[in-house]
């Protein structure tokens, strides 16, 4: 009888993959025909997706993750985490390994652009690395299990364990189980989704970005014109750090490679841990994560900055609270100092005051979750936003909470919705996204009526209607572990506003479904042309030095009313 091991690799080569080299494709791949009808059309309003991750292992510390951060949520976890430290993540494609694919690939695309290819691309490559993550895992449980033999063990070890030797060697027929284990409320569902995340982890980054493009178009009568990425940066919030086997700048590079190859089709914001600045200006580290985003937002095709509170830091005020919240193990020793507080809002301020004078927005996790600890989580209150310097353009990522549905979620949205103000006060540019609305899975009716709530709910004098500055985001591939049908959010909001923006109650200037799926967004983030020192002016010039064309997006804001409030 075939072991587990041996019928994975059986399988492997059944679709021309060699565990120790590349693929070998039955036909080449290619890009995003830029006049594939299933992926774009110029008939279609403009939809921006403006919160969306395809990173892999290789890019973050996902066994720190799995073990400090969601096991919190899921105690259960807590052995898939041990397990997790026993995995080779060499197997993830690393910066190096993706540019040498995506030069491959625009090769190709030169050549020809056929309808299909995308789903060949995924096909090949999706089957490659999820049948190589999951020969990985099974090793991995098999070492652990070893070292357990005629030991205690946690409860949840056993079912850990049979949830990865039950993981079937096709990966359609994982989301397929994990659909229906939602439908059914199964209570293996947190443990499947976990390891649905964890595979993910072994994924080509382009791979990634055309299953979502494939997937999201499904059934929708929308298609995303453009894509937003946001990268992490935990090294420091989570490892002591230790850093990831890409680092930042070649994650950089990497993006910047799939944004030409895609044709301004995928843009991002580059990650900034306050930590890691503080940590280059005690000399602990020679390169300024400071000057990477700099970069990256100059000259290689990046839109703004992305930072994430609950890994340990205030957006300002960290001055004013207790250094002891920072004397935690994940922490590195050289951090926690008495003066750490001091240091992170000099990081910060160094940050804002250079994206205030480059018109460059940020995104900023702001919802009670993702978090190592509940002191943490305390730091996405929205009163630390009130004495961020004036004129900064942010995101508030979640609108405060990824399940506005509750009640309590409702009351922490609407303080965020109080920053919001009208042009020439401090919140002038505050925005909010949709990003991780767990209900849009879960129970759409609950959301659809949230989102009423909210967008008839005026917050005095001086405020802003919520329907113009509320932005659509999904939060893919972070969303996949969560289970069910993610690949419906789409469709499920594209319902909820077709029936909101039949409520003149609500009120906005235009169709409140075109201001969430895309005006907001290109108001936001500086996308309509003739701005000087915008985004929209460094990203024409990106294309003009990388020879991409005028992306459909573009041509969409072109057309679009200037709005702003």
């Amino acid at each position: 009888m075939l072991t587990r091991r041996q019928a994975i690799s059986g399988a492997l080569s059944t679709i021309g993959v060699n565990l120790g080299g590349c693929a070998t494709l039955v036909s080449p791949a290619t890009g995003v025909c830029p006049d594939d009808p299933r992926y774009t059309s110029s008939t279609t309003p403009l939809t921006i997706d403006t919160h969306v991750h395809v990173f892999n292992g290789s890019d973050i510390q996902v066994e720190r993750y799995i073990s400090l951060v969601r096991a919190r949520v899921t105690p259960a976890l807590k052995y898939l985490g041990e397990i997790l430290q026993e995995v080779g993540w060499h197997i993830a494609p690393s910066g190096t390994d993706e540019l040498a694919l995506l030069q491959e690939i625009s090769k190709q695309m030169r050549a020809e652009c056929n309808a299909g290819r995308i789903e060949q691309t995924i096909a090949a490559y999706r089957a490659q690395k999820y049948f190589q993550g999951l020969q990985e895992l099974t090793r991995a449980l098999d070492i652990v299990e070893r070292r357990y033999v005629g030991q205690p063990r946690a409860e949840s070890a056993d079912s850990i364990a049979d949830a990865i030797r039950s993981l079937p060697t096709e990966h359609n027929k994982l989301r397929d189980r994990l659909r229906q284990q939602k439908l059914r409320g199964s209570a293996r569902q947190e443990i499947d989704a976990a390891l649905a995340f964890v595979l993910q982890q072994f994924q080509y980054r382009y791979v990634n970005v055309l299953e979502y493009l494939s997937r999201y178009s499904s059934g929708s009568s929308r298609k995303i014109d453009l894509i937003i990425c946001h990268q992490l940066d935990f090294d420091w919030s989570l490892a002591h750090g230790q850093p990831t086997k890409t680092s930042i700048q070649d994650q950089i590079n990497v993006m910047e490679q799939i944004s030409i190859l895609t044709g301004g089709r995928v843009h991002c914001f580059a990650p900034f841990d306050p930590m890691r600045q503080v940590a280059y200006d005690l000399q602990l580290i020679q390169e300024s994560p400071l000057a990477l985003v700099q970069r990256a937002i100059s000259s290689q095709g990046f839109i703004g900055v992305k930072m994430y509170p609950p890994m340990g830091f205030a957006p300002m005020g960290n001055s004013s609270l207790s250094w002891s919240r920072w004397r935690e193990p994940w922490i590195a020793p050289a951090l926690q100092r008495p003066d750490i507080g001091v240091l992170l809002d000099r990081a910060l301020l160094q940050l804002y005051s250079w994206c205030i004078a480059n018109n460059v927005p940020i995104m900023a996790h702001t919802s009670k979750s993702n978090s190592p600890s509940s002191d943490f989580e305390k730091l996405t209150k929205a009163s630390y936003w009130q004495s961020v310097p004036a004129g900064l353009s942010v995101t508030f990522g979640h609108f405060g909470n990824t399940e506005v549905g509750l009640q309590s979620n409702l009351d922490r949205a609407k303080q965020y919705m109080k920053l919001m103000q009208p042009m020439g006060n401090h919140g002038a540019n505050f925005y909010a996204d949709s990003a991780y609305f767990t209900h849009a899975i879960t129970n759409p009716s609950n959301l659809k009526s949230a989102l009423r709530t909210l967008f008839k709910t005026m917050q005095g004098p001086g405020s802003v209607p919520l329907s113009e500055r509320l932005m659509y985001g999904s939060d893919w591939e972070m969303l996949i572990i969560e289970g069910g049908d993610t690949f419906g959010y789409l469709r499920t909001f594209e319902q909820i506003f077709a029936e909101l923006s039949g409520d003149p109650s609500i009120g906005a200037e235009g169709t409140l479904s075109d201001r969430f799926f895309g005006i907001n967004a290109a108001d936001h983030l500086s996308l309509h042309p003739g701005v000087p020192n915008s985004t929209r002016s460094r990203l024409d010039a990106f294309y003009a030095a990388k020879n991409v064309p005028k992306p459909l997006w573009a041509t969409k804001v072109d057309m679009l009313p200037r709005t702003v409030s």
